[in-house]
């Protein structure tokens, strides 16, 4: 958005929601007008910084929009943060989280998933025991995976995630690599982590084998010439 343009609804942004303050009806109906004067602000930063991620203005809109209401009804005027920029971040994020969401080339193993929401719960159980946030160490104790291995699941879920926001550098965006030799336990156990992730590994070949097969079972073109599906 332009310069001017976003100065002036900083001022119509401050303006209203100062004379609104302390009655909460007002408040609604000024964030409301600040919400409909703001929806250009959609269309400036879909065209100004995503033209080229291969995706329509008209599609990008929706994710911005859903940011320009979390900004609307989230700003704070005593943050001292001009409401178009704050507005400008959330609408960006949104925006980004949609392209990253729809482009995904990989999705991540369920293992992955698995081990993420393991790590996760006992960061936050660490944290309400400590009051401060865990260590690499303490993580890998609290889960009994070695350091090497939850650096592993760190680098992996980012690359996991990762998608170029233009459309012609996603095309050569590399695929993500788990080297998932490096996920052991760090104490010896019964049925340690590298068993298994190995066996979910494999697992999830099968799985993917076996869709396979049932999509070649009703494949049309197997059946010409008498043919059986080939597997």
């Amino acid at each position: 958005m332009e310069r001017e343009n976003s100065a002036d609804l900083n001022a119509r942004a401050e303006r209203a929601l100062r004379a609104a303050a302390g009655d909460p009806e007002q408040e609604g109906a000024a964030r409301e007008e600040l919400l409909r004067l703001s929806i250009p602000l959609v269309d400036a930063v879909v065209r100004e910084s995503f033209s080229n991620s291969g995706f329509s203005a008209d599609e990008l809109f929706r994710p911005g929009y859903l940011g320009l209401l979390n900004a609307v009804y989230n700003f704070d005027l005593s943050r001292g943060q001009p409401f178009a920029t704050y507005a400008e971040n959330l609408i960006k994020g949104e925006v980004r989280g949609h392209i990253r969401d729809q482009a995904a080339r990989t999705a991540a193993p369920q293992w992955m998933h698995d081990l993420n929401r393991q790590i996760e719960r006992a960061q936050a159980r660490l944290l309400r025991d400590s009051g401060r946030l865990p260590t690499l160490a303490e993580l890998a104790e609290a889960v009994n995976i070695t350091e090497d291995g939850i650096a592993e699941i760190f680098k992996a879920r980012e690359a996991l995630r990762y998608v170029s926001l233009d459309a012609v550098q996603r095309e050569k965006d590399p695929a993500p690599q788990i080297d998932v030799n490096r996920i052991r336990s760090l104490r010896p156990v019964p049925f340690p982590i590298e068993y298994r992730v190995r066996i979910a590994s494999a697992l999830e070949q099968l799985a993917e084998l076996q869709q396979s097969l049932v999509q070649r079972l009703f494949d049309p073109t197997a059946e010409e010439g008498g043919r059986s599906p080939s597997v």
